[in-house]
């Protein structure tokens, strides 16, 4: 019995030395690193199951491998390469190259971009849009509520779906979490493809909790897109909400196409890349768009704080110009721009 002990007291710790080994490499702020190292040391069993729990930092995974990243992201790259008169401002291009560089974020011609600043303005046009579509309807969207407009939204989607459009919905299952499951499978039995983003099974006990997908974007027909801060909730047509959405259409739209198409392979495993998906279009020359929604992606490590960072440094920095910054919260830690 003694014997026993003795090596189950050494293959602990030799789990304890792999643990904080992991945690020391893990190239996190120093603080975090000594916290954790004092709690897996000094907290027996217990401090290595909070460790795996609430400590791994997941967010530099890359969940969706190269080779798939590239058969995904090869129709949006064709499009980029094709774009015919793309003129790309000498002063801005430092900027256009380091966003492309980091994210893969390419610059785009686009037809139009109309800006909504609240849901009177934006809901309508959506639901005139979901009207036209005829090939697919994608959507990628933090929050879809099961109130009056929610409903609303689904019933378009359903009507499509049985008129014979492609009909795709991802939700994030956290911003989710109050929505009654019937409510999405309503749309399933309709024909429509619905998955949830990371599902949470045992919110007090996972590290995914803090790792949601916050996208609010909509591609039709791969020829219009919305994106920006707006969920599916009827709170957001309200004069007391401000917010603000953006339609694009053009082959900006790519971009937002690759997005939610990296996304779907993610929840859903299925490769869609198909030409469909990125009908030609002939943009006028004088519009540039570059690609917001590629910051953060399941393609990616989840740790591009510092890029964008950094990015918006160099924006903010160019002679003679107006870096304009959106965000419901602005916190930026001091260390954020360092290399």
């Amino acid at each position: 019995m003694h014997e026993l002990n003795i090596i189950l007291a050494i293959i602990y710790y030799i789990i304890v030395v792999l643990t904080v080994t992991h945690v020391v490499m893990d190239n996190r702020q120093p603080a975090k690193t000594m916290a954790w190292t004092l709690v897996i040391w000094f907290v027996p069993v217990a401090g290595i199951i909070l460790y795996l729990f609430f400590g791994r930092n997941t967010r530099k995974e890359r969940l969706v491998n190269q080779r798939q990243l590239d058969e995904l992201s090869k129709r949006s790259m064709l499009g980029f390469v094709e774009q015919q008169n793309l003129r790309l401002p000498e002063e801005h291009k430092p900027v256009i190259d380091l966003f492309a560089g980091q994210s893969l974020s390419l610059p785009f011609q686009t037809d139009e971009v109309e800006v909504y600043t609240d849901g009177y303005q934006f809901f309508p046009d959506l639901m005139r849009t979901i009207a036209q579509a005829s090939s697919h309807i994608h959507i990628d969207i933090y929050i879809m509520e099961d109130d009056a407009l929610g409903r609303l939204v689904a019933d378009a989607l359903i009507a499509k779906a049985r008129q014979g459009v492609e009909v795709r919905l991802i939700y994030d299952d956290v911003g989710c979490w109050q929505v009654p499951h019937r409510f999405f499978e309503r749309m399933r039995e309709e024909g429509i493809e619905v998955a949830p983003f990371l599902p949470v099974r045992f919110p007090s006990f996972t590290s995914k909790v803090n790792y949601r997908n916050h996208r609010k974007l909509m591609v039709v027909d791969g020829r219009t897109g919305f994106i920006g801060g707006m969920n599916i909730a009827l709170r957001y047509v309200s004069d007391e909400w401000r917010d603000t959405m953006v339609r694009v259409t053009g082959t900006g739209v790519y971009a937002m196409q690759r997005a939610f198409l990296i996304d779907w392979y993610f929840v859903d495993r299925t490769l869609l890349n198909d030409r469909k998906y990125y009908p030609n279009v002939n943009p006028s020359p004088f519009t540039l768009h570059q690609d917001p929604s590629s910051r953060s992606s399941p393609a990616v490590p989840w740790c591009l704080t510092r890029r964008l960072c950094r990015a918006l440094y160099a924006s903010s920095w160019e002679p003679e110009s107006m870096c304009s910054l959106k965000r419901p919260t602005f916190c930026l830690p001091i260390p954020c721009c360092s290399p």
